[in-house]
């Protein structure tokens, strides 16, 4: 039996009983929570530890966003300022997701999920070294705390995020696989990406989505079965890498849609894996 979850997004800490009840009307148990304050403190970590275990909700990772909002999301000018590896901006996201590693901790939850950045695909370039050295820093402080971190799949292929976990060496990196974006910003299919990266992979973000059709936008994102993420096959490759954590749905758009887009794709995968 598959366990579903979806994000609970949350702007301040007075919203968190309404966001979790909302999770729980969906159905839904589990979440990945998103929470960007200026700055984290512990007692937000306590408020939001008790609303969660309240109301039955278990938050399986935090998303640890940027405070700052420089990033444009696209596959141009993001090469160089969107991730901890922007010579302009890096210091302060890497300062800034370090305590929210923190955050974590105090929450209880052992999986801290970022977006690490374009990695480059050339190992010998200055710009994949540099990202080494960046993500291994972020790494080697969450594992001082009992910290695991999930890349998150996308800007870059599946083999360069896999050589690049593998060169840093540590044992508390792995992979958050984001179903569509590597369709999306152009570096293949996801299912394939499933046998490059196995094991690595600890948490699942079912999306879908188109190719770009621009070399400087990124592709679609589209409702789950109406992009090009073959989700059965995808779903046979996890299988055989034996995972079994909660499937989180993301829908990354805004107002009244979201929510019924969402219970979409919990319809959708259950006919299209009922012969799973």
């Amino acid at each position: 039996m598959r366990e579903y979850g979806t994000f609970v997004r949350l702007k301040n800490i007075e919203d968190a009983e309404s966001s979790f009840l909302r999770l729980k009307e969906l159905g839904f148990s589990y979440c990945h929570l998103v929470y960007k304050p200026k700055e984290y403190c512990k007692e937000d970590a306590i408020i939001i530890k008790q609303v969660a275990q309240r109301v039955g909700v278990k938050i399986v990772a935090l998303f640890a966003g940027f405070y700052d909002s420089y990033t444009k999301w696209d596959i141009y000018g993001d090469y160089k300022i969107a991730g901890i590896n922007s010579k302009k901006y890096g210091r302060a996201r890497l300062k800034y997701i370090k305590s929210a590693s923190v955050f974590a901790k105090e929450l209880d939850v052992s999986d801290v999920l970022i977006h690490a950045g374009f990695i480059a695909n050339n190992p010998f370039s200055k710009e994949y070294l540099y990202m080494k050295k960046c993500v291994k820093e972020f790494a080697s402080y969450c594992k001082a705390i009992g910290i695991n971190v999930l890349l998150e799949t996308g800007g870059e292929s599946p083999v360069t995020m896999l050589r690049l976990i593998k060169e840093i060496g540590l044992d508390n990196i792995y992979v958050n696989l984001d179903t569509a974006n590597i369709i999306m910003y152009g570096y293949g299919s996801p299912t394939e990406a499933v046998v490059t990266l196995g094991k690595l992979i600890r948490s699942v973000h079912i999306k879908d989505g188109a190719p770009p059709v621009d070399p400087y936008k990124l592709g679609i994102e589209t409702v789950v079965g109406e992009g090009y993420v073959d989700f059965k096959r995808v779903f046979n490759e996890l299988d055989k890498v034996d995972f079994n954590g909660p499937i989180i749905i993301e829908r990354e758009i805004d107002g009244e849609k979201q929510l019924p887009d969402i219970k979409r794709a919990v319809d959708y995968l259950e006919k299209a894996l009922s012969h799973h």
